[in-house]
């Protein structure tokens, strides 16, 4: 199996990885999304997170670098929760683990840094309502890996 372990390996992952300054911004011509209506996601069913196609791609997305890319599909993801509640929460976390790794990708280590503390803030106050694993996370894992001062980690969740 290769690595990182693709969760919807039919959806192709972008021809290039967008960095701001570096290459052109995914939704301008030329870019890999122009054109490309505005995703619609449909909400987490709590029971069942694997099942959902946008979150399953977005670890894709994230756990091979597309960290732009992937803030896309998890801020339609977001948006379908209306921004409120735990889930809402955790997906904002994970969009601000994305945020992160732009910035790592342009060497600002310091926005970088406060990125990964608000996803880590977000993600403790999901762990403190919900408990350590949430939607098939383990929370206190994530968390050490933000810790962990490492570039990139993969997100991985028990349901793979």
């Amino acid at each position: 199996m290769t690595y990182p372990y693709r969760y919807i390996s039919s959806w192709p992952l972008p021809s290039y990885k967008f960095v701001p300054g570096k290459n052109i911004h995914p939704n301008r011509p030329g870019g890999h999304m122009h054109g490309s209506p505005e995703l619609i996601a449909a909400p987490i069913d709590l029971n069942k997170p694997e099942e959902n196609n946008f979150l399953r791609f977005s670890l894709d997305l994230y756990n091979h670098q597309f960290y732009w890319e992937s803030h896309v599909y998890l801020e339609a993801l977001w948006n379908s929760h209306k921004r409120i509640g735990p889930v809402a929460d955790f997906l904002k976390g994970l969009i601000k683990l994305g945020a992160a790794g732009v910035k790592m990708n342009l060497g600002d280590h310091t926005e970088a840094r406060e990125h990964l503390n608000r996803a880590k803030v977000l993600l403790e106050s999901v762990q403190s309502a919900e408990g350590n694993n949430f939607l098939g996370f383990d929370l206190p894992a994530l968390i050490v890996r933000i810790d962990s001062g490492a570039e990139h980690f993969t997100i991985k969740p028990s349901w793979k």
